[in-house]
């Protein structure tokens, strides 16, 4: 099959962009052009070659760092890469997605912090300030946080400008290209994956279905780390929603991603104010005074009464999900 998101077809098409003179913006993913004929083994190329194609859109936009959106868009492609990988590795050789895998999480702990920061700072820090106004401590507070986001963004910027970055791109590509893996594998192995895609669409579905139902039992009473575990079910379940989802017809298609993108982003706030303590420890380091413990009073008790609000938007969320009906 061929690769219809090459890296030089996002060089033309950048190209093309530079000389009608559209300015750049932060690229969004598109899904992967599956159809219901297709083998597995090509739904899972096409896959990775559109996750892939995305990464690499928003490659030049990080590294100028002029939008932090651009980080944003890249992390959002590492998940759907890393998810790709964890839908069809049931079919694949633990050796052969191995090395590829933990390449794909380095790079996703290399953005992680830069990513945290610019949240932080370009959205939780500006609500906190809206709501207590000019204080002294938490505007120093922020100009030491400011520091710190930039730090971390110059150090992913490194990681994305490095040759081992270049490396796992052209590798993950060449692997993709070659279909390496198919080498390795047993005969019944390669049956599976000539298959037709959309049964085991269905398995994959109706088992992260499962799991999110599972894991969201007695929602009103999950701890922090039960919480979180829900939130990576969900993920889970919304990314392989959104890669098979052009398998299937009519509204119920619609909506469960929608839901699940829903319930992610609630819980995702979650996290990050959650979180808030975390990033004051880093910026404070063990220092003492007034006005580090008014900074430390503000932003946690501001942290505390932000996640009982999300609480309650997630249960409503909650109950709305739980009234899809299975498109599969």
């Amino acid at each position: 099959m061929k690769h219809p998101h090459s890296a030089k077809e996002v060089e033309l098409r950048r190209g093309y962009a530079l000389y009608r003179g559209e300015r750049a913006a932060p690229v969004k993913a598109k899904p992967a052009a599956l159809t219901t004929g297709m083998s597995v083994n090509d739904a899972f190329k096409a896959v990775i070659w559109a996750s892939l194609a995305h990464l690499q859109a928003n490659e030049r936009g990080m590294l100028e760092g002029t939008d932090p959106e651009y980080l944003h868009q890249m992390r959002v492609a590492l998940r759907r890469l890393r998810s790709a990988f964890s839908v069809f590795a049931p079919l694949l050789p633990v050796a052969v997605i191995a090395p590829a895998a933990a390449e794909l999480k380095w790079l996703a702990a290399s953005l992680g912090p830069a990513r945290d920061w610019d949240v932080f700072v370009t959205e939780t820090l500006p609500r906190i300030q809206a709501k207590f106004g000019r204080h002294e401590a938490l505007a120093a507070f922020g100009e030491q946080c400011t520091r710190l986001c930039r730090a971390a963004g110059r150090k992913a910027r490194r990681a994305v400008a490095s040759k081992r970055y270049q490396q796992l791109v052209l590798s993950l590509a060449g692997w993709l290209t070659a279909e390496a893996w198919l080498t390795q594998m047993d005969e019944a192995g390669r049956a599976a994956l000539a298959a037709p895609v959309r049964e085991f669409a269905r398995s994959v579905l109706e088992e992260r279905c499962n799991r999110v139902h599972k894991r969201g039992r007695k929602l009103v009473q999950l701890s922090p780390a039960e919480l979180h575990r829900l939130r990576i079910a969900i993920k889970k379940f919304r990314y392989a929603a959104d890669f098979f989802a052009v398998l299937y017809k009519g509204k119920h298609v619609r909506e469960t991603p929608q839901r699940l993108a829903r319930l992610q982003d609630i819980l995702g706030a979650i996290n990050d104010a959650a979180t808030v303590g975390n990033l004051v420890g880093e910026v404070v380091r063990g220092a003492a005074g007034r006005r580090i413990a008014e900074t430390r009073g503000i932003l946690l008790g501001w942290s505390r009464g932000r996640v009982a609000t999300l609480r309650r938007e997630l249960t409503s969320a909650w109950k709305l999900f739980r009234g899809t009906e299975r498109f599969w």
